[in-house]
């Protein structure tokens, strides 16, 4: 390969805002510190609501997280003041929010002064179809085994629940496969949900994918929900309830298992469709059905546009017609003659 051709995503020459050196080692650095801010929520999700989580575990993982969250909110408001003024400020500060609100959006942010994504081994990209192309690439294997990881993870904590819920060690290495798996997956639709050039659709179309990040921490506060309202307090206080507070805590307990179960059946769904989904065959059915919604819209845009061009039209047929042009005289003040030529003949 000639070595001036650009690879694909890669930043053009040209007279573009290109990162300095000091750009790139903060990208790196907020990128390391997003994993781990990411890595902690995951042991909160995952971890703390085990029964064999000590109190050391739960001490790093909260503190972490707090003392993190500073640094992400500071430097996401300092992104947003140093933006490239020439272009439009919305974006920039929707995702400084989001980044103020979940931490671990800062491993892909498009840099506010640039329009650039880091992305680990490859360095600084352009955000859009070739950035995502690249991704689907590189996350495909690597994802295909993450969503088959569940297996295992699965016979071990239903065949095995009574050595798991014995042996603290044993626990923890289930809480750590699991908490691995999740992470996969939000790491992969974080850079994926960046570089798509339409996001919001992106994830509408993924559902699956949105799914199986957020469902685990819905199960997690679903379960301090549990724990901390006054029902457990009193049922722990072995004091008497109404068939109303039990029905409704057997609800509360019935949602957790439901979203703990639907994560499982989503994360195998996952493994399935990519595995099914990959082929040749359904590469084109997607293109196609692509192509087809497409010219849909095309014949929409070209209805709409032929309905405002008769509305214009319609509009200029009401306007009262101009005076005729008067011919101007002769010489000697005769009236020039205005009879057509080939009407006088007849």
């Amino acid at each position: 390969m000639n070595p001036e051709t650009p690879t694909p995503g890669a930043i053009p020459p040209g007279p573009l805002v290109t990162p300095t050196p000091g750009a790139t080692l903060r990208a790196r650095f907020m990128f390391a510190l997003a994993f781990v801010h990411l890595l902690l929520v995951a042991g909160l999700v995952h971890r703390a609501t085990s029964k064999s989580v000590t109190q050391w575990e739960l001490d790093v993982m909260y503190v972490g997280l707090v003392a993190l969250w500073p640094v992400f909110a500071l430097e996401a408001a300092w992104g947003a003041v140093r933006r490239d003024r020439s272009k439009p400020r919305r974006p920039v500060v929707l995702r400084a929010l989001l980044v103020v609100l979940m931490p671990a959006w800062r491993m892909a942010l498009i840099d506010p002064r640039t329009g650039l994504i880091w992305v680990p081994r490859i360095g600084w990209q352009h955000p859009g179809k070739e950035l995502f192309r690249r991704l689907e690439l590189s996350f495909g294997g690597p994802m295909l085994l993450f969503a088959f990881l569940i297996l295992p993870i699965l016979l071990m904590e239903y065949l095995r629940a009574d050595q798991v819920k014995e042996l603290p060690t044993l626990s923890l290495a289930l809480d750590i496969g699991i908490a691995a798996v999740w992470v996969a997956f939000a790491v992969e639709f974080v850079f994926k949900v960046s570089a798509h050039p339409k996001p919001f659709a992106f994830a509408q179309e993924r559902w699956l994918d949105v799914a199986i990040v957020v469902l685990p921490m819905l199960e997690f506060v679903l379960t301090k929900w549990v724990d901390a309202a006054p029902l457990a307090r009193l049922l722990r206080a072995g004091r008497a309830l109404s068939p109303e507070q039990i029905a409704r805590m057997q609800r509360l307990y019935r949602l957790q298992g439901l979203a703990t179960k639907a994560w499982h059946s989503f994360l195998l769904l996952e493994g399935i469709s990519r595995l099914l989904g990959n082929t040749p065959e359904k590469q084109l059915a997607r293109l196609d059905a692509q192509i087809a919604d497409l010219e849909e819209q095309l014949q929409e845009a070209r209805a709409d546009a032929d309905e405002a061009r008769r509305r214009i039209a319609e509009k200029g047929g009401q306007r009262q017609p101009n005076p005729p042009t008067p011919f101007p005289k002769k010489e000697g003040g005769e009236e020039p003659n205005t009879e057509d030529p080939a009407l006088s003949s007849v």
